[in-house]
């Protein structure tokens, strides 16, 4: 059966992160900033920021474009996932991509938004499609790195970066996509474990 037409099971989760995005962002500007990624706020021990962060939105139609982005990856791979996989996968990719931004972008004093996640979960639905040989996988694949290597050549894009009122994290993106990586060797190391211990 084709991925675009799984079980709506399979939907649930995506469908809860979003409607969580969506609340967070109708919170009062005020709340939110007790959410936000702040590079002062972490290192006074707020480490709850390495994953709220990526849940709340600049404005509109940041969480717009998100939210978009978010729906063509469950279409895509929402078959990959099981039980609260994706809560593990998001927690996981939050922490990895805050973590790397704090410790190797300094200039980041402040970062809001979900595409940096996106990109993990996207980067690793593409290498789970090449490992299962799913027709597109290679492709989709070499389509984020060719995305990834032009915003790191050519920067931030102004015009989306005045869309959502905010400069485009390319950084996020990149570091997204070394989540995604991680992801896949964590599924591969543990699928090996289970293997050895069945035998």
């Amino acid at each position: 059966m084709p991925t675009l037409f799984v079980s709506n099971r399979s939907y649930v989760p995506f469908c809860c992160l979003l409607l969580l995005a969506v609340l967070m962002f109708m919170l009062p500007a005020a709340v939110q900033q007790l959410f936000a990624f702040q590079r002062s706020a972490l290192a006074d021990g707020e480490l709850w920021r390495l994953v709220t962060g990526h849940l709340l939105h600049s404005n509109f139609y940041h969480l717009l474009l998100n939210g978009g982005g978010l729906l063509v990856i469950m279409l895509l791979h929402a078959s990959y996932q099981r039980q609260l996989a994706l809560i593990w996968q998001l927690l996981f990719s939050a922490v990895v991509i805050s973590s790397l931004m704090y410790w190797l972008q300094p200039d980041i004093q402040r970062y809001v938004g979900l595409s940096g996640v996106l990109h993990a979960l996207l980067f690793f639905g593409a290498l789970l499609d090449i490992k299962t040989g799913k027709t597109g996988g290679v492709l989709l694949t070499l389509g984020i790195l060719a995305k990834i290597g032009y915003e790191q050549y050519q920067g931030p894009d102004a015009e989306l970066g005045q869309l959502i009122s905010a400069t485009v994290a390319i950084e996020a993106h990149l570091y997204g996509v070394i989540s995604g990586v991680l992801l896949f060797g964590l599924l591969i190391v543990k699928n090996r474990f289970a293997g050895n211990s069945r035998n």
